[in-house]
């Protein structure tokens, strides 16, 4: 862990393979967009955060797609099956498809055709109890990214802890997620060297006792202060108390769950950063908040959030879980 570290300072502030970013499951979107700290029959909950990954979740496929901005789009597949005595693995592929881009000359003129730029990624994960509470887990990625003649390849990993307490319904995790480095840069002769972007996430979430209420509270990029490099502190200047407090409170993200019933959820998120950072200043309205559902017809489990990033649209993302049975 403390390797990563070091290995994250070393990076630059821009990073590229933006499908990293990508949080690419309903349940999750819609509680602000970082993982929970939960073993339960979800398995979307466990390929962010691979600790979560457990028996609950085998022979379960799930699809994954979401309606983005400007004709994007991305999303997933994902199954997790058992090998003997070894566990619980999970494997999915990603795709990010950023749309169809045409070709013009330097005066504006058309040339008449187009091309496209895609970003893929195939992932094993893996986890380990070490404690009847306890995970830990691990993902492997080999990322690829495509834009018209350039092509970029990466090798990345997701390192995580999971705590949870099943009887008193309280847990958490600490995560290390796009540890790794490029294997091919997208322009050989240029001397910039390709960032993964590089985030460490520390969670807790609880469920009341007498209430069907859960809450989460995330803490990420524990290895930075600041998000751009003007607000840094300059030891000459005076001290800006209303930069501090809006730096410290961008690392968090709020979600809450209402478990009405195992067959139907309503969760609520909240990403002050997304808020500070997006929110046009005249009109902030809901920038930053995401909301969503969860319901089970007829051993299907769909899951189905709402995301609020600026007033030109909203990021629309669908879940489908079913558990294959084999003989």
């Amino acid at each position: 862990m403390l390797f990563s570290f070091n290995i994250c300072f070393c990076q630059q502030m821009l990073s590229s393979y933006s499908i990293l970013n990508n949080n690419c499951t309903a349940r999750n979107s819609s509680l602000g967009g970082y993982p929970i700290g939960l073993f339960d029959s979800d398995p979307s909950l466990a390929i962010f955060l691979p600790s979560n990954l457990s028996i609950l979740n085998k022979n379960q496929l799930v699809l994954n797609y979401n309606n983005h901005f400007a004709d994007s789009d991305f999303g997933m597949i994902n199954y997790n099956f058992q090998i003997n005595k070894k566990g619980i693995f999970s494997t999915t592929l990603f795709y990010n498809n950023h749309g169809k881009f045409e070709y013009y000359d330097a005066s504006g003129n058309s040339l008449g055709n187009s091309f496209s730029a895609n970003d893929w990624i195939l992932q094993i994960g893996h986890s380990k109890k070490l404690h009847d509470k306890l995970q830990i887990g691990l993902n492997l990625k080999f990322i690829a990214s495509i834009y018209e003649q350039y092509s970029s390849y990466a090798v990345g990993s997701d390192l995580s802890l999971t705590y949870f307490d099943n009887q008193k319904q309280f847990g958490g995790y600490l995560l290390l997620s796009n540890v790794g480095t490029t294997l091919k840069n997208y322009n050989n002769l240029s001397n910039y060297n390709n960032k993964l972007p590089f985030n460490s996430i520390i969670g807790i979430n609880s469920k009341l006792k007498h209430a069907p209420l859960r809450f989460h509270i995330s803490y990420n990029h524990l290895h930075k202060w600041s998000f751009n490099n003007e607000s840094n502190l300059n030891p000459s200047e005076a001290i800006d108390f209303n930069t501090i407090f809006t730096q410290f409170f961008n690392h968090f993200v709020f979600g809450t769950e209402l478990l009405f019933s195992e067959n139907f959820n309503v969760r609520l998120g909240y990403d002050l950063l997304s808020r500070n950072e997006l929110q046009p200043t005249s009109r902030p309205g809901t920038t930053g908040i995401s909301w969503g559902v969860g319901f089970k017809v007829k051993g299907f489990k769909i899951n189905y959030s709402n995301s609020k990033y600026h007033f030109s649209g909203v990021s629309n993302n669908l879940t489908i879980i079913k558990k294959l049975n084999f003989n």
